[in-house]
């Protein structure tokens, strides 16, 4: 039976990638530990490192046995954690996952009013990319995340927080401002990404929330980018477009923390009819789980009011 001695002894080999300075890690001498390896592996009946000179090197078995002891430490200083908060009286942890942008905006004042209604609570941000979180939240190392989905997960639960849609910014002298039309379901002057099919388009890195928006807009006007400038920064992208070096795009809720340029014009794109919804995602079996009902009706509230 693999103990914790040996998943911590492997582990250390793993990082150091070198017996004598994982013994002295270990506070072990390096035959003792050689020893204790050969043991397991012998007992195991099949080989964790593949030895070169004084370097040991993982071999597909010992990745595995790596990856699979790594993540059952993490549970155990889990464990660990929710045994301490709840000697302390923690009532509640929870770990809600954000997208960069929205942890400044959202998060401060729905933990403070949050923290009222629930005094011992533990509450952590974890802010990253949206495949990222949904990812996390399906393993349950999330308890719910707040991000732009717009392709649902049949495993997760979703409720919408707001509704937001696609703008590009150009300059105003652009050509291409003068075919913008009004529409009556759109917020801004709605431009068909057709007429700029020639230009160069600023995206984000595929890894982005955003830039699924942004291929779903192209694809809406059957656009296939000729020339395109990946960048990860929103911002930085605005400030490109600005100067006329290409098209960007961002979200109609961004803009609020967004200074343009009075010489930049904003443009709705994609189809007009469709809105974005940002939402809380979390998983099914805790559609019912108080504490986070409490904390999506604390975000609508913070929304309403911004």
């Amino acid at each position: 039976m693999i103990t914790e001695k040996d998943m911590q002894y492997v582990l250390t080999i793993a990082n150091y990638g070198n017996l004598t300075k994982a013994a002295n890690a270990l506070f072990l001498s390096q035959p003792a530990l050689s020893i204790h390896l050969k043991q397991l592996e012998t007992s195991l009946g099949i080989q964790l490192f593949e030895r070169k000179g004084r370097r040991m090197i993982l071999t597909y078995a010992g990745e595995e046995f790596v990856k699979s002891a790594r993540d059952i430490t993490m549970k155990c200083f889990e464990l660990e954690d929710r045994m301490i908060d709840i000697g302390k009286n923690v009532a509640v942890k929870l770990r809600i996952g954000y997208m960069v942008r929205q942890v400044e905006s959202l998060f401060p004042s729905v933990m403070t009013a949050f923290n009222r209604l629930y005094p011992q609570s533990v509450v952590y941000a974890i802010d990253g990319h949206l495949s990222d979180h949904e990812e996390q939240l399906i393993a349950g190392d999330l308890d719910m995340f707040f991000g732009y989905n717009s392709v649902s997960n049949t495993r997760l639960s979703y409720e919408t927080i707001y509704e937001d849609c696609l703008v590009a910014i150009l300059p105003k002298s652009h050509p291409a401002v003068s075919f913008a039309e009004s529409k009556e379901s759109c917020i801004y002057p709605w431009l068909d990404l057709a007429h700029v099919r020639k230009e160069r388009f600023i995206l984000q890195h595929s890894n982005q929330s955003i830039r699924q928006l942004e291929e779903d807009a192209l694809f809406y006007a059957d656009v296939l980018p000729e020339l395109t400038y990946k960048i990860s920064s929103i911002d930085a992208g605005i400030r490109l477009a600005e100067q006329g070096y290409g098209i960007a795009f961002t979200l109609n809720s961004y803009l609020t923390s967004m200074k343009l340029s009075p010489d930049s014009v904003v443009l709705q794109v994609g189809d007009p009819d469709m809105r974005i919804p940002f939402s809380a995602a979390f998983r099914k079996e805790d559609e019912n789980r108080k504490e986070l009902k409490e904390w999506i009706r604390l975000t609508k509230e913070l929304v309403s009011r911004q």
